[in-house]
């Protein structure tokens, strides 16, 4: 990444960042993100461990003979000990909260999901996958712009950035997901964003940038609006 000194840039996303306005603690897109004329969410995919006794996890395991129980069923199976997505079978969203009989959500109802199994696993090499399908869609993606908001927390001095496609995927891979960064073209057409423990990215987007999303296959995505709540402390 490269440090760049563009105070217009900067200001365009700072001056529509906005959390001391929050009402009811419901956090709204309005809060952290400039106006665009569309806003999706992309989902990230998810896998399982196809086969799996869900019914025979105890999910709030305390005692030693619970604990013990748990672990002899997870020994059976490697891949949860390993840190990649092998042996974990991607999922459609629908069918995961199916499966689970689960009120289905596009993002508010995740956390109701057995991720205590380990069982359940957010698939890094599909979240890069669809970002990339996403960005290299899209106009002026040789001349891309990085704002870190939170860039205090990682230990850094500087929040703007030029970076290409590949360095802001792998920063967000790098900080697992839970930096809150914004990329952008110069002509601030479009936003992509990742958001601190939210789970989903954003990807807001003016009409003229003529982008179809949904014959992107590799995409799952849902719409929101400027007044979405994303979620409510």
């Amino acid at each position: 990444m490269q440090k760049i000194v563009l105070p217009e840039l900067a200001d365009w996303l700072e001056s529509a960042i906005d959390y001391y306005t929050i009402k009811d603690n419901s956090l709204k897109i309005s809060n952290f993100l400039p106006k665009f004329d569309y806003y999706v969410g992309i989902k990230w995919k998810v896998g399982i461990i196809e086969d799996f006794p869900f019914e025979d996890i105890i999910a709030k395991a305390e005692s030693p003979n619970d604990l013990n129980s748990n672990r002899r069923i997870w020994r059976k199976f490697s891949q949860i000990y390993e840190d990649s997505d092998s042996g974990f079978t991607e999922i459609g969203s629908k069918e995961l909260f199916e499966k689970f009989e689960i009120p289905f959500h596009e993002y508010k109802n995740d956390h109701r999901l057995p991720w205590n199994s380990r069982a359940i696993r957010v698939l890094d090499s599909k979240i890069l996958e669809s970002l990339s399908s996403l960005v290299n869609h899209l106009p002026e993606v040789s001349n891309l712009y990085l704002y870190w908001e939170d860039y205090y927390r990682y230990g850094l001095e500087d929040k703007l950035f030029k970076v290409s496609t590949e360095e802001f995927l792998n920063e967000i891979r790098e900080t697992g997901y839970d930096a809150s960064v914004y990329l952008f073209p110069e002509s601030k057409n479009w936003c992509l964003m990742n958001l601190e423990d939210l789970g989903f990215n954003i990807f807001a987007f003016n009409e003229n940038i003529n982008i179809k999303i949904e014959s992107l296959s590799s995409i799952e995505y849902f719409n929101l609006t400027y007044e979405s709540e994303i979620y409510r402390y």
